[in-house]
């Protein structure tokens, strides 16, 4: 029996209902033109804060973009570990609802462990995690959804060529 195409986002659901990995082209070119409108949206200034010399953008900012354009989203942390006595790591996972499909990317990002100067007491090993935890949702939702690619120059720039070229 042939699969029917759904009228609403044209997916074409698998058996059990579910909705499967795979698009049609109509699916397909509407998340391309999505991301690379998000892509060339530049980033507020507002949310833009410089740390050692580097940029990055606010974890509000990112997470109302997120709810703006993936309502359907989830963040599940995978595993925290200690790294020795100095660092602690987290491996996350954001899931998002993208015209019907479901698409996910794994993150993972490092904090170094804040410690008293007149001991190796922790200062607050629960925001050393939380740290840890939004630089890797940072780093999953601009890589899978291209919010802020200004700021962490993952913007693809597609330069037109000229007649004579």
């Amino acid at each position: 029996m042939a699969k029917k195409k759904s009228e609403e986002n044209d997916v074409v659901p698998l058996k059990n209902g579910a909705m499967p990995m795979v698009a049609s082209g109509k699916v397909e070119d509407a998340i391309r033109e999505k991301h690379q409108n998000i892509s060339f949206t530049d980033t507020p200034k507002y949310y833009v804060k410089e740390k050692q010399g580097f940029d990055y953008v606010d974890e509000g900012y990112m997470r109302h973009v997120l709810n703006q354009f993936y309502p359907a989203w989830n963040w599940e942390i995978i595993k925290y570990e200690l790294l020795g006595s100095e660092w602690i790591a987290v491996q996350g996972r954001l899931t998002i609802y993208d015209n019907g499909i479901c698409r996910n990317y794994d993150s993972i990002s490092s904090h170094r462990i804040q410690k008293k100067r007149e001991s190796d007491e922790f200062v607050d090993i629960g925001n050393d995690m939380k740290a840890a935890n939004s630089d890797a949702f940072k780093v999953a939702v601009n890589r899978l959804c291209n919010v802020s690619d200004d700021i962490y120059r993952k913007r693809i720039e597609t330069p037109e060529l000229s007649e004579k070229q």
